[in-house]
């Protein structure tokens, strides 16, 4: 069984795609998944001064240790989440920051996964697949090379939905 979990940054249009993923994942066999919303965790802003204080406590913040617990404890990760400014959303860049400083290993979180890009964002979202593909890359994660783009100006086909969703699923057993 492969624990799925499908990652949306925000509580709007990707938080309602991360649903539509995972009840289309529902039906598929060997699989366990679970959705979160970033936003929901109300994390702290990343800063080495901060850091510092929760290690010199020994104790990081409930929150901060619940989502890195999450993101460590998966198989698969799913991302959803809008472009911001042409790049990566801040609450997914310091979700990131956290988790790799909250472990022993920085890239503990991430290495050797499985993750799916997808976004819903107002403009066209490439540039945040990219960006964030880059980056998960660097994290040692296994990035699957296609993504669901749905904008304000063009939906997600129900065939593409399908077809990348599929093709991901098949790809997580593929090893």
């Amino acid at each position: 069984m492969k624990k799925v979990l499908i990652i949306s940054s925000t509580r709007n249009s990707n938080l309602d795609l991360s649903k539509d993923i995972k009840n289309y994942l529902m039906d598929k066999d060997e699989l366990e998944t679970e959705v979160i919303a970033l936003e929901d965790f109300e994390l702290p802003l990343y800063t080495p001064t901060l850091e510092e204080q929760f290690k010199s406590t020994e104790s990081f913040p409930k929150n901060i240790s619940k989502i890195k617990d999450l993101i460590c404890s998966s198989d698969v990760m799913i991302w959803c989440s809008p472009e911001y400014n042409g790049g990566i959303s801040p609450i997914v860049t310091n979700t990131i920051a956290w988790i790799s400083r909250a472990t022993d290993d920085w890239k503990e979180g991430f290495k050797d996964k499985h993750c799916l890009i997808c976004t819903s964002s107002g403009g066209n979202g490439k540039n945040f697949i990219k960006g964030f593909e880059m980056q998960l890359k660097y994290l040692g994660s296994n990035v699957f090379d296609r993504s669901l783009i749905k904008t304000k100006a063009k939906n997600i086909e129900e065939f593409e939905f399908t077809s990348v969703l599929t093709d991901f699923y098949k790809n997580i057993f593929s090893e």
